[in-house]
């Protein structure tokens, strides 16, 4: 049997608060700390870093399909710029939460019946992520929400037979109408936009949950690769029936947008993997010279705990509100 910490590396150790591990170890998340996370809608399409002048599109693949990612216009600085680092995964990952939280009934925060998301202020957002309210990252997480909000995303199908190849796209807009509300006082200012169909329903109905305690440790450091390993490895097990192998070369593809070389990211690669280890010890996998092998492995939030946590939410959000269908 396949041991999950397996290596053909000489292991490093980890450190991690002892109160966050202890916590983790000690009891399962409450149903606020279930969130949800698509591996490529809420993580590895957004570049680590912006990328460099001139590029026209980052993309990711998965399966026969191609997910691309234009940079648009930022209203305010009039500049090409794509969402990049931790806070578009942050804001995206809640946006799936708050999807999964209304289900049929309108919220504070989601209009099911429209796809509206409101976000009332970005001072709340920065407390429902997670991060402080400083006066510098509230300005960061302002400035990724207009970038996430003026990008675009497409869908490629590529396909074909003998002697012709086929070329399928389809477009996929992350919204279909935005409103920005800047104020001088950061903290007040706020957003609220139409979500495609499309997406709405990839974010409701693909994303797999997390414990955002093991979230908020592997997004603790200068690398978001951790959490999108992590989010990746969450989603693939639960699907995962038999083993599954994936290359170095398809694992770059996917996470490895920031590296120069394939020794440097194979070496980040198998970092992240043992800090992943760290908040899901149940993970079984094994890394060699060709890639990485997932194993069937315990859920990191089982179906139940996922249920449980939708139900209770929805529960106390038809106490407040009204259904908007039946």
């Amino acid at each position: 049997m396949p041991h999950a910490n397996k290596d053909d590396t000489p292991s490093t150790e980890i450190s991690i608060q002892p109160t966050l591990l202890e916590d983790l170890e000690a009891r399962t998340p409450e149903p606020a700390e279930i969130w949800y996370a698509h591996s490529i809608l809420t993580t590895t399409l957004y570049p680590a870093a912006p990328p460099p002048p001139g590029t026209d599109y980052v993309s990711k693949t998965n399966g026969n399909l191609e997910y691309l990612l234009e940079a648009g216009i930022d209203p305010l600085t009039r500049k090409r710029q794509f969402p990049s680092g931790k806070y578009p995964r942050l804001i995206m990952s809640w946006i799936a939460k708050q999807i999964r939280k209304a289900g049929h009934h309108k919220t504070e925060y989601v209009d099911p019946d429209t796809h509206t998301i409101t976000i009332p202020s970005i001072g709340r957002l920065c407390e429902q992520i997670g991060v402080p309210r400083g006066g510098a990252t509230m300005k960061k997480v302002q400035e990724q929400l207009r970038l996430l909000l003026s990008c675009r995303i497409s869908i490629r199908s590529t396909g074909g037979f003998v002697a012709a190849t086929v070329n399928d796209v389809v477009y996929l807009p992350l919204i279909k109408a935005s409103r920005t509300v800047d104020t001088d006082n950061i903290s007040k200012s706020g957003a609220a936009f139409i979500l495609t169909e499309e997406v709405y329903e990839r974010l409701g109905g693909e994303s797999a949950p997390y414990d955002t305690r093991a979230g908020s440790y592997l997004l603790s450091g200068r690398s978001v690769l951790p959490y999108d390993v992590y989010v990746w490895m969450i989603g693939s097990m639960y699907r995962l029936r038999k083993p599954m192998a994936v290359t170095w070369q398809w694992l770059r593809e996917r996470f490895g947008d920031n590296f120069d070389t394939e020794m440097a990211f194979r070496r980040a690669f198998r970092n992240a993997l043992k800090k992943v280890q760290v908040v899901y010890p149940a993970a079984r996998f094994t890394t060699s010279t060709s890639g990485v092998t997932l194993y069937p492995s315990p859920l990191a939030i089982t179906h139940r705990q996922a249920h449980e946590a939708e139900w209770a939410e929805q529960d106390a959000n038809s106490n407040r509100t009204t259904p908007t269908r039946s």
